[in-house]
Order: C-alpha cells, then structure tokens, then sequence
C-alpha cells in the first residue's frame, strides 16, 4: 500500500484537510458509493496512529472489506477510484478559493443557460467584487479580463454593433495580464540562467520592455512592479529601476498576495546583493533598508513560520558592515528565536560572536564559536573563517597556525564541500598565512602581498587581510 499515491497524498495532508475530503466524499453529489468513505477511515486513522508504521494491501483489504475474498484487481480499482475522486476535491478546494473565478462562473452559466433574471445580479456582483478585492497582480488582470469578457458575451454585443462595446477594457486587461506575466517569468529566466548557464528563450520580450521605456504615463499594479524588477535583474548598472522598484514595493506590497509579494522583495535582495558582490559596498545599507521593509510589513518570516538562514546571517552580517551593531543585536535576540530549531542555536552563537568581533570583544569571540555545531558545512567554514581572524587580532599566532592546519584537514575530510568552494577556501588559508609572517614596516614585502591579493581576484575575507596588511605599514 506504501507506493500508491493515494496513501502517498493523503500522508501529505493535515488532519484538517482529510477531513474536508471525508465530508466531501458524503455529498451525493461528488459521491454516491460508501466504500469509498470507509477506505478513507481505514487510511485516515492508520496515518494517525500509526505514523511511522507501513500498512499492507491485506491489512488495509480486511479492514474495508470483511471476510470478503481478497482481489488484488480490486483492490488497485478502489485505490485508482478514490484517487480521482480525491483529484476532484483538491481542484474543489482550488476553486474555492478563487472568488474571482466563481464569480466569472456564475456570470457565464446566467448567459448559457439564459438565465435572464440573474443577469443585472451577476454583473452587480462581479463588479462589486473587482472593485472591493484587494490585490493588482497578474491574476487579477486575468480574472478582470475574464470578467469583461463573459460581461460581453452576456450583453451579446455582437449582435448590436452601434452600441458602445467593453472591448477596450476586454484588451487592457489581457494586455496587463499578458505583460505582467510575461516580465515575471522573464526575471525568473534571468537568475536561473546565471545559476543553470541556460539562455532562455523569451520571444518579445525585447519588444515588450522597448514599448514600456518608450511610455510616459506608468502602468499600474504588477507591470509596474515587475518591470523594474527586471530591468535590475538585466542590469546592474539600473540603479534608477532599483530606487523606483524600492518605493513601489514601500506603497503597493500589499497589492499582491504575500507569497508573491514576499518573491518580489527577494528578487530586490538578490540586487543588493549581486552589487555588493561588485563592490558597491553603499548597498549593504540598502539589503538591511529592505529587511527593515520586510520586518514592518509581516513578510520576513517564511511560509513555515521561521526565518531562512540565508536572511538571517546575511542581514547580521551586512549590518555589522556599517556598524548597525545595536540594530544586528536586537535583530539576533529577535530574529535568531525564529530560525528552524535544528539551526538556531549555532546561527544564533556564530551571530553573536561575529557581532562581538566587529566591536572589537575579541575575548568573547571564542568561547561563542567553541560552542558551535559544525555538522552544517557552511556555519563550520564561516566559524573557521571567523576563528583565524580573531586569533590574529588577539595576536596569538601560535594558536592560529595550529587554526590553519586544522581547518585544511576539515578541508579535505569533508567530503560534502565542493571543489570550487574547497580551492577558495584554501587559497584564503594560503593569504593568511602570508599574513602572519609579514615584517612590520616592510614596506616592499607588504605592498608585494597586496599587489598578490587583488591580482588573485575574489578572495576570501580579503577585506580582513587587506586591512590587515595595511596596518603593517
């Protein structure tokens, strides 16, 4: 019973949810068989009681079924009938939620079946709900395009072609669907193409964000938004798009449904973020403005109620930056309680000590990354990265290059770091060591260092080595 898929979905949903399906299962209308309903009690109370249990076909027949024979055709035609009955119900409980599209529903059946005394209700309704709804993202646009086209359809203006039809709110809709939609997945194309190395194919996208340019008046709702958003995705250099997109997520997050909107801001991060990565170091101020956004508008934390690790340690780290040193600790005694319980306590301590290391409480760096669980392969090379600096400012070199041995066995011992990863860290540990061995005042000796660092590219702390270096001068 384990691999069919009907087990498999309903282990997927909470309590709450089966029983909707039961009660969906007891209306004559989707449902007219009993068995049926006992097969979903059989599952049901097995998944509950017996949560790490595996039920077999012969357990799960004798419960349904009494002494009856057992018949394996049978048994997978149950199975295979409650599974798309149970496909029926989840496109029920979809369609519930969607009162745009009952509404259309309602106003198409008025005009098919000619229900002519249901028709001034159905546009009343319909209009009433346009206007009262509170989200402008593209599935409004398509639900309002909908909308207008059953209304016309309803009218019948084809048949009277003086009169003044609502074609051009027909066109206006489905072009802010179409272009809102098209933008969203055109962004999205971008970042996976710079992770996938995949150049997708977006046929008139060039068109679409030429005639947008070209306009003076701004569009509404989700064009506007995702406009911007890809122009910065596109280009780093649109700064103007990144201001014009941080206003508008400011004044109109709320105009789209919180996950979206949530996708939306992240998309605003990744810019922060990527810019940063480009030196432009002013927009570490930015990433915590945005986060600040987030935390007052309610959307920081994730669906499952905790806050991604990824957010969390960049936030602290990005704040400490610019020295936001009792802004990064309110947001660790704040924030770090919401992170995943498996994670928490070494994100917490690892933030803690690399707030202490920006003020300079070096003595209180070490106990806290003494304490740190290194199972997870990122906190274990940021705590290491973080150990070597601490060791140099407390000049204790002898601890530190015992630090650098011991971090390149860490190094070739974890097997879960990949190449790239394990080859920059180690030409970081290369650095420090040449570090430590510099002669202060040698000034041919320190400048021939700096010269070898920036020649190398993208280094590993290379802001702490640099400024180190310097202050050997």
């Amino acid at each position: 019973m384990e691999s069919t898929k009907i087990l498999k979905s309903l282990r997927k949903i909470d309590p709450e949810l089966r029983k909707r399906f039961r009660l969906y299962l007891r209306s004559p209308y989707f449902n007219r068989s009993k068995t049926f309903i006992k097969a979903l009690d059989v599952l049901s109370t097995f998944i509950d009681k017996y949560p790490n249990k595996k039920l077999t076909k012969e357990v799960y027949w004798k419960k349904v079924f009494g002494k009856e024979a057992y018949k394996e055709v049978n048994l997978r035609k149950l199975n295979s009938d409650l599974l798309r009955i149970f496909k029926g119900f989840l496109a029920q409980e979809q369609y519930q939620t969607d009162k745009g599209r009952q509404i259309n529903y309602f106003m198409r059946a008025v005009h098919e079946l000619g229900i002519d005394a249901l028709q001034s209700i159905s546009i009343r309704q319909s209009d009433k709900y346009f206007e009262e709804t509170p989200f402008r993202n593209a599935n409004y646009y398509l639900q309002k395009y909908t909308k207008e086209k059953e209304y016309y359809q309803l009218i019948d203006f084809d048949k009277d072609r003086e009169a003044k039809s609502n074609v051009e709110e027909i066109l206006r809709n489905l072009d802010l669907f179409y272009i809102s939609e098209k933008l969203y997945f055109y962004t999205s194309s971008l970042v996976r193409s710079k992770i996938l190395s995949h150049d997708y194919e977006s046929v008139l996208i060039d068109e679409i964000l030429g005639f947008l340019e070209s306009q003076d008046k701004g569009y509404e709702g989700a064009v506007s938004m995702y406009y911007n958003l890809a122009l910065c995705i596109a280009d780093l250099s649109r700064i103007d798009a990144f201001n014009k997109l941080k206003i508008l997520l400011d004044k109109n997050a709320h105009l789209f449904p919180r996950d979206e909107a949530v996708q939306i801001y992240s998309g605003a991060l990744n810019y922060t973020v990527a810019k940063l990565n480009s030196g432009a170091f002013e927009f570490n101020a930015e990433y915590i403005g945005l986060i600040n956004q987030m935390i007052k508008k309610g959307y920081i934390l994730e669906k499952d109620g905790y806050i991604s690790l990824n957010k969390y340690r960049n936030a602290c780290r990005l704040a400490l930056r610019i020295e936001r040193f009792e802004w990064t600790e309110w947001f660790i005694q704040e924030y770090g309680q919401k992170l995943h319980p498996s994670i928490k306590e070494s994100a917490m301590n690892f933030t803690l000590a690399l707030l202490n290391f920006r003020k300079k409480q070096f003595d209180k760096v070490v106990p806290l990354l003494a304490i740190i669980e290194y199972d997870d392969v990122a906190f274990g090379l940021a705590a290491k990265t973080l150990l070597g600096a601490t060791y140099y400012d407390l000049d204790e070199f002898d601890a530190l290059e015992s630090h650098i041995d011991a971090f390149k066995v860490f190094l070739s011992r974890r097997k879960d770091i990949p190449e790239v990863r394990r080859k920059n860290y180690l030409v970081h540990l290369r650095y420090l060591s040449r570090l430590i061995r510099l002669i202060p005042g040698d000034k041919k000796g320190i400048d021939k260092f700096i010269a070898s660092l920036e020649a190398e590219g993208r280094v590993i702390n290379a802001e702490f080595l640099l400024e180190k270096a310097e202050e050997l001068r």
